[in-house]
């Protein structure tokens, strides 16, 4: 009788009323594979991601106070060669988050290169995504230049993908910045869509409540229609990147200029061998 009612219990049946002989719920919780932690049941593979996570997170706590105590060494003068040195070298992927958010607010172009030195040797996923969204969003050029200078060191066209795929963002400006990156890069696998992204669509605000007869343009992502005064309208339009248009000459040695036709008229000549003929095979 023990035996059944216990084997019906791992089970998840309920025993019947008045069966004195039931399981505890830590066995019952026990024999499904559960253990007790932290005050609830939980699988050993649970238990595996929280203890991960939280020493991820303690690593990464260790990494920010550790940064900050470099960052002071940095502006001691008979510290700051070696400080420096200390933070180009880190190579530890749980100190990206703590270089990212140093990146973001240093106002020093040196320290801000340390920074982007220490997260090309990290030399894992986790740094070169960061790299990647510095060398499109930081707001210095030096800074986005130099982050492009070291993935194209990892691998040049292995990083064209997330460049390509800011080409087909909603901000004009991003745009820009990407094709800038991807002119840096040098590889002629992004030539293609630059070409699609010559001239790009967006949406505009025209007339933003002001004075009436005055208009304004911004960048929006959504709407359409156009007014003077009296409220804000909104119409589509189409903006030459001029980015987009120096990357193609640097990584082509053309120049159609805005002609788009022209410039897929030439990447194809360039991508059919010379002895091609399409009436065989």
């Amino acid at each position: 009788m023990l035996v059944s009612s216990w084997r019906a219990t791992a089970a998840g049946e309920t025993p019947s009323a008045g069966d004195s002989t039931a399981p505890s719920q830590h066995e019952v919780m026990t024999a499904r594979g559960f253990v007790r932690y932290r005050s609830a049941w939980r699988t050993t593979q649970e238990i595996e991601l929280i203890e991960r996570a939280e020493r991820a997170g303690d690593a990464q706590r260790e990494w920010t106070a550790r940064l900050e105590r470099l960052r002071k060494r940095l502006d001691t003068p008979a510290q700051a060669a070696g400080a420096a040195e200390e933070i180009r070298e880190i190579s530890d992927p749980a100190a990206v988050p703590a270089l990212a958010a140093a990146l973001a607010t240093e106002p020093q172009p040196r320290v801000r290169a340390c920074y982007v030195e220490a997260l090309f040797h990290v030399r894992a996923a986790e740094g070169a995504a960061t790299l990647v969204v510095v060398a499109i969003d930081h707001v210095d050029p030096e800074t986005r230049a130099l982050a492009v200078e070291r993935l194209a060191a990892i691998g040049r066209d292995a990083f064209v993908p997330p460049f390509v795929a800011a080409l087909a963002g909603d901000d004009n400006a991003r745009i820009n910045r990407a094709a800038e990156a991807l002119g840096r890069l040098g590889s002629t696998a992004a030539v293609a869509p630059l070409i699609d992204a010559l001239e790009t669509e967006h949406v505009v605000i025209v007339g933003d409540g002001g004075a009436a007869g005055s208009m304004s343009a911004t960048f929006t992502p959504s709407g359409g229609g156009l007014s003077m005064g009296g409220g804000p309208k909104r119409r589509k339009q189409r903006v030459q990147n001029q980015r987009v248009l120096e990357a193609l000459v640097t990584l082509t040695g053309a120049n159609f200029e805005w002609n788009a036709t022209a410039w897929r008229v030439w990447l194809a000549s360039r991508q059919t061998p010379p002895d091609f003929d399409p009436r065989r095979g």
